[in-house]
């Protein structure tokens, strides 16, 4: 046989074999069949840990930023502790050897003074696609992280009641300025923070604010007539000679007719009848001891007015007074005195005339004011100068003498309010617990009025007082605090901190009670969107939205004073807040529950306007209410047992006001 047919046609026959054919072609196709397959999955890996190495770079630039807090980087030259707080992050979320990664590594860069840069790489091993000589795969990362601003606008709610003096008051101070240095080291261009203060004790000093026309302030939102609890001196006019009438002197005509002269004009006590009339017996003198009218005590003494005759003498017994508790001992219901003017007059006899006798003419009565009593009482009083800060006099001195008060300190009478138990829902009238009203001049209820301590006099209970006591306590127990402040700009000159700003902080003064509901009160008033100033606070320049915040601190329970004048007058004189105690006199635990009530509606409402609210109690626990107070309760309310914790929590606040994001 002819070997080369033999060969061509074994040839031929594999071509015409399309089984053999097949065969052929997909073991040529294995090769790159393995490229695809393996290139998917090592494609997912990669992905995978791209994704880790982001998140694991993001997680440790954002946890250096927070670190740094509000400092800033000198010279790019990060604290070592802070590149080792991102070096934990990082290492804790891609931990050495995740997806089997090779070569990795995080640096930590500051990109500016406050913004932290980070970068990250690492090798992904490979697996099928070895076959094509590609055993490892790069990967990286690039993350900054910055503590940034929106429109920021900061209530700060300060106690400065007597329990924060000394030490308590200057670690405040302190720890306001570095919520302040923190604030404002993280402010960027282009945004506005605004920072208002409402110091408080029993009542706020917001008068500057509210009568300051070009500050967004409006003369007719106080008072320009006030009643306060005060007092009247009561005058009596006497007669001080009685003079004499005409005396003609017309001879043969009989002489002068019987006259009366005028021994004494005095107010004394008298008897219970007239035939005891200058008796020495003080028996005589004891009316049985009741008040009300229509009783016997106070009957019998009405009823010795008259005109009697005394042996030779004339008595006339005017102008009764029932006085209760008049004799100190013996019967006890028989201790109460009739008090009167009694005048006496002896009688002259008639005289017949001498002849010759010259007119005597007649000599006219003289007459004085004398005081007579005290009546302390509701007054009104006229507020408009006291208002100007001007000096003005008032009558209420020793019997009656004009005083002139001290100038207006700027504290303030809150608009109207009801007496409740509860304050769910607000109850209707107690238009104080509106943080949105803006005042009617037409209605005296919508308006404040100037605290007045020099004419306020505490009588201790709301009935009427007539007597000649003048030691009733006046200014008592009262206290303002430094004035609070709008929310304003206290732009820093380059790092030193605003002059204005720290001279307001340091003017606080730690005394007077403690009403945490009237420091809220005003801090609502003061930063809400609507109400009194509005136009300030709806919108920010830039049109950005504004994040509203308050910050409210305080060293003690709920302590209003039941003996102080505050923002609401005199509890038992006025019963305002909580009406009037079933034994006459409220103590500090029974009416703080009434402030605690009213702190819960209060910041309820200002929540709801969504404003956020963090409470920080120094070196006491968080009541329920102070808690509560706080945006979202324990989340935002804080406590530092010492000076250095207080500081701490206000940075701590500073930086979570400020909104930590990744810039890239």
């Amino acid at each position: 046989m002819d070997r080369t047919m033999g060969k061509q046609g074994f040839i031929q026959s594999l071509l015409r074999d399309r089984k053999a054919n097949m065969m052929a072609i997909g073991a040529a196709s294995v090769v790159p069949m393995i490229g695809v397959v393996g290139g998917g999955v090592d494609a997912s890996r990669m992905y995978l840990a791209q994704s880790r190495l982001q998140q694991a770079c993001d997680s440790a630039t954002l946890a250096a930023r927070k670190k740094l807090s509000g400092s800033s980087v000198t010279n790019g030259n990060i604290p070592s502790d802070i590149v080792d707080t991102a070096d934990d992050f990082f290492d804790t979320n891609f931990p050495s050897g995740m997806y089997g990664t090779t070569n990795v590594n995080y640096t930590l860069s500051a990109g500016t003074a406050t913004r932290m840069d980070g970068t990250a790489s690492a090798a992904v091993p490979t697996t099928l696609m070895k076959v094509f000589n590609i055993p490892t795969v790069s990967i990286s990362a690039t993350c900054s992280a910055e503590l940034n601003l929106p429109n920021i606008d900061v209530m700060l709610v300060l106690d400065n009641s007597g329990s924060m003096r000394d030490d308590r008051i200057a670690t405040l101070k302190t720890a306001v300025f570095s919520f302040y240095d923190d604030l404002m080291a993280a402010k960027p261009a282009g945004t506005r923070v605004r920072i208002g203060m409402v110091p408080y004790s029993n009542t706020v000093n917001v008068g500057e604010l509210l009568l300051d026309t070009t500050n967004g302030g409006n003369t007719d939102w106080m008072r320009s007539s006030a009643v306060y609890q005060s007092r009247e001196a009561v005058f009596e006019t006497r007669m001080t000679d009685p003079g004499s009438p005409f005396i003609p002197g017309d001879p043969g005509v009989p002489g002068s007719p019987e006259r009366e002269e005028l021994v004494s004009d005095e107010r004394t006590i008298v008897p219970r009848n007239d035939n005891q009339l200058g008796s020495s017996n003080s028996n005589k003198y004891r009316y049985k001891n009741n008040a009300n009218a229509n009783s016997q005590g106070w009957d019998d003494c009405q009823d010795m007015a008259g005109t009697y005759m005394v042996d030779d003498q004339k008595w006339i017994i005017s102008d009764m007074a029932y006085i209760q508790g008049y004799f100190s001992g013996g019967n006890k219901n028989k201790r109460a005195a009739c008090e009167a003017r009694v005048r006496i007059y002896n009688i002259i006899p008639a005289v017949e005339e001498i002849p010759g006798t010259p007119d005597i003419p007649a000599v006219p009565p003289t007459y004085e004011d004398f005081f007579l009593e005290y009546h302390y009482k509701p007054v009104t009083y006229n507020t408009s100068q006291f208002l100007l800060g001007n000096v003005v006099a008032t009558p209420t001195g020793i019997e009656g003498a004009d005083v002139n008060s001290r100038v207006w300190n700027g504290c303030i009478e809150e608009v109207k309010t009801v007496a409740s138990a509860t304050y769910d829902p607000i109850p209707t009238g107690a238009l104080d617990l509106d943080i949105d009203i803006v005042p009617d001049p037409t209605d005296p209820d919508t308006q404040w009025a100037p605290h007045w301590p020099d004419v306020t006099f505490d009588r201790e209970a709301p009935a009427e007082v007539r007597t000649t006591d003048a030691d009733f306590e006046n200014n008592y127990e009262y206290d303002c605090p430094v004035r609070s402040y709008k929310l304003q700009e206290w732009p820093m000159t380059g790092t030193v901190r605003n002059a204005a700003f720290t001279t307001a902080v340091n003017a606080m003064v730690a005394s007077g009670y403690t009403m945490h509901d009237i420091g809220m009160l005003w801090a609502g008033r003061l930063l809400s969107p609507d109400g009194l100033f509005a136009a300030d606070n709806a919108v920010a320049p830039n049109g950005d939205p504004i994040s509203r915040h308050i910050v409210f601190m305080t060293d003690g329970q709920m302590e209003p004073g039941p003996d102080s004048y505050h923002a609401y007058g005199d509890y038992d004189v006025e019963g305002r807040i909580n009406g009037f105690a079933a034994d006459g006199t409220w103590s500090t635990t029974d009416i703080g529950v009434f402030h605690s009530k009213r702190l819960e509606a209060i910041c309820q409402i200002i929540k709801n306007k969504n404003i956020t609210i963090w409470s920080v109690a120094f070196e006491l626990d968080h009541t329920d209410y102070t808690r509560e107070c706080a945006t979202g309760g324990s989340a935002r309310a804080f406590k530092a047992d010492n000076n250095a914790q207080l500081i701490a929590k206000f940075k701590e606040i500073a930086t979570s006001i400020a909104e930590l994001r990744l810039t890239q």
